[in-house]
């Protein structure tokens, strides 16, 4: 049984299904979902004003160390776009991400999963044990601006 984890904040984006995102069946593709999650994850960091010229700035790479998705329902190129609900779950040490994906306009749960996410010096691809204070600094204003908290 799926419980939605506990977050910092979230946001929702909304993307085009398109007959490639589709198997033989019209029905989207399971691998296409992590290609949503990205593509969310994206839409949130350029959100909260961290998008990747920042992490460049900071020298900074954030690969994923784990990534999970659990398939309930299915999502046909008929619904047209699906919508991806983004939960920040953690961003000390590491950035945590948690995701719902539903055809849009639906309430319907078809998708969820997360991934894990740690920082590196984008050069020497040393591990940082403590977040970017960029990546903080963005978040604590994000939050601000929202009145989350």
């Amino acid at each position: 049984m799926y419980r939605r984890p506990k977050y910092r904040f979230k946001t929702e984006s909304v993307f085009k299904i398109s007959f490639h995102d589709t198997d033989a069946m019209g029905v989207v593709w399971h691998g296409n979902y992590i290609k949503f999650f990205e593509l969310a994850r994206e839409d949130m960091l350029n959100e909260i004003g961290y998008g990747y010229e920042d992490m460049q700035k900071d020298n900074v790479v954030f690969p994923i160390v784990e990534c999970d998705c659990k398939f309930r329902n299915y999502i046909r190129v008929t619904d047209k776009r699906l919508r991806v609900v983004t939960m920040l779950t953690e961003f000390e040490g590491k950035v945590e991400m948690h995701y719902e994906v539903y055809a849009d306009g639906s309430d319907k749960l078809c998708a969820y999963g997360y991934t894990k996410q740690v920082a590196m010096n984008m050069k020497t691809m040393e591990l940082y044990f403590e977040t970017p204070k960029s990546l903080l600094a963005a978040v604590n204003k994000f939050e601000s601006e929202h009145g989350i908290k």
